[in-house]
């Protein structure tokens, strides 16, 4: 039994962002077999174009399940999309692409990428071939006809016969390790599961539901058009260029490149070289490109007799109930101000006494999910008996006892706090025997826990399109765009509980450098929600 779940845990471990990502030896050895299989058709077959666009639907994970469905029904042509160039002007589709020309006279080529929206419906956007690729795709798509799909029936079928033949090795690379087809052809979407720099809202866009790790937490994050196509644009250059430097350093160029004789022109058409390894650093890029542009999408419309150029359509995804920091910003601030105006003089009455520890007791709650991320349904206190000095707590999340990490700001509330329950204690003879450090007193002066209803309800009189829950998702949303005190995608998991068997807690200590940084972007929200020390005595 422990066996089943050390390896469960194991499992769960390996899927997770910052695990290990795929092997590059054994994936370029797979790479360069796909090049030889298509050298040896070259004298006969346009093997270029298969090669590009079997590049095109590895690149954007089309072949994940290519053998799983062909066990169930033998692949066709019509499983073989139509790729096809269009003008700059026209709707992005299903398998379209163009080149788009930049001010500066540089042109970049963009692929129809498929989403879907907040309402469920399948889109396409425009998203930019990754720079490790494009010395290919830009000269071939500008040597093709708009609106002509790339391949015939009988190319269609060539690809096919391609992927379902026996891949073999070049004599040169005879000692090299092999890997399945398969696994080779899942190779980006293993790079997304893994990487630690990808976002799991954007994760949550280009991986099917069964694999993802942590399947709610792109509800908590959120990001437009521009931002999802800034990230993939890298994180696909980071995924190939991994497998080209170490291609390059094991001097296989000649094996990543497909090279047609003088007498190998299929039909009226001149077949050009195509090496996957472009050793000239310096490429032509466009500013766009390089700048914090490269996620803004244009198309050009015909204005008369003038081509004029408009941003695309932004579209945001995620998370539905973050709000403006602005006025998160603003509940604390009129809070901050409700609490020092009430502030009771040297002898308060009995009831206005209560009712100002009531109001300073949901400010610590309040501030509590929002430093820390903790959901308001299962954990909105601290147990007594549960925390170290106030700088550490577990808390029960889930059925998982969970590590909290307080910010030097929230423990200085909490003292603040601590003092106001003794000098109550002191003045009103009441005492707090829950379990919990901060409590509501009911019209009977008795010690009543604090919960989710009252805390809302509490938060409703004060805004009304505004729950506790929003804060959890601000936290998400601080930890997701956090440029200073960057956090890695796992990082910020664990900060907001997402974890499944074996990720919980026990380990953190091993990883001084992690924790130190998760601990300078918890002390850092404090200044970015304008929030000033509050002494509540």
């Amino acid at each position: 039994m422990m066996g089943k779940q050390q390896a469960n845990a194991k499992r769960n471990r390996l899927k997770n962002s910052g695990s290990v990502m795929p092997d590059r030896l054994s994936t370029n050895t797979a790479l360069m077999k796909v090049f030889y299989q298509a050298q040896k058709r070259s004298h006969d077959t346009n093997s270029g174009k298969l090669l590009l666009v079997l590049l095109y639907l590895w690149l954007t994970q089309l072949l994940d399940d290519f053998f799983a469905q062909a066990n169930d029904k033998p692949a066709t042509v019509d499983n073989v999309p139509n790729c096809h160039r269009v003008r700059s002007s026209d709707a992005c589709e299903a398998h379209r692409f163009k080149n788009h020309k930049f001010e500066d006279g540089k042109s970049w080529t963009y692929y129809a990428r498929a989403t879907t929206n907040r309402s469920g419906e399948k889109i396409f956007e425009w998203q930019p071939i990754p720079n490790s690729l494009i010395h290919i795709f830009k000269p071939f798509v500008s040597s093709q006809s708009y609106n002509v799909s790339w391949l015939t029936t009988i190319e269609k079928q060539q690809l096919l016969n391609l992927l379902q033949q026996k891949w073999r090795k070049p004599t040169e690379i005879e000692h090299f390790p092999a890997m399945r087809k398969q696994v080779f052809l899942t190779y980006i979407t293993r790079c997304i599961r893994t990487d630690n720099q990808l976002s799991n809202l954007t994760k949550s866009l280009l991986l099917p539901a069964d694999k993802l790790h942590h399947r709610h937490a792109a509800a908590y994050q959120q990001k437009n058009s521009e931002q999802i196509r800034a990230e993939l644009f890298h994180a696909q250059d980071r995924y190939l260029n991994r497998l080209f430097t170490h291609a390059n350093s094991l001097g296989v160029s000649k094996l990543l490149t497909l090279t047609f004789s003088s007498s190998s022109n299929i039909g009226r058409t001149k077949l050009t070289n195509i090496s996957l390894l472009n050793n000239n650093a310096k490429r032509n890029i466009p500013a766009e490109i390089t700048s914090s542009k490269v996620g803004v999408s244009f198309h050009n419309k015909l204005i008369g007799e003038d081509l004029e150029k408009y941003v695309d359509k932004s579209i945001k995804y995620g998370s539905h109930r973050l709000i403006r920091e602005g006025e998160i910003v603003t509940i604390f601030r009129h809070l901050h101000d409700e609490i020092t105006s009430l502030k009771p003089n040297d002898k308060p009455s009995h009831e206005a006494f209560i009712r100002y520890h009531n109001l300073c007791a949901n400010h610590i709650a309040l501030l509590f999910i929002l430093l820390t991320g903790m959901r308001p349904t299962h954990a909105i206190s601290i147990n007594k008996q549960s925390h170290y000095d106030y700088r550490h707590t577990t808390v029960s999340d889930k059925g998982f006892q969970r590590e909290i990490t307080i910010c030097r700001y929230l423990r200085q509330q909490i003292l603040h706090y601590i003092k106001l329950q003794q000098q109550l204690s002191s003045t009103l003879h009441l005492t707090n025997d829950l379990p919990w450090v901060w409590c509501l007193y009911d019209a009977n002066s008795q010690a009543i826990a604090m919960s989710a209803k009252s805390l809302r309800q509490f938060l409703h009189q004060r805004t009304i399109k505004t729950v506790p829950y929003v804060l959890r998702h601000h936290f998400a949303q601080s930890a997701v765009s956090s440029i200073i005190h960057k956090l890695t995608t796992h990082q910020i998991d664990r900060l907001m509980g997402h974890a499944e068997y074996g990720e919980h807690l026990g380990s953190d200590h091993l990883f001084p450098a992690s924790i130190e940084q998760q601990n300078l972007f918890l002390n850092s929200l404090p200044a970015r929600y304008g929030l000033r020390e509050l002494k509540y005595v």
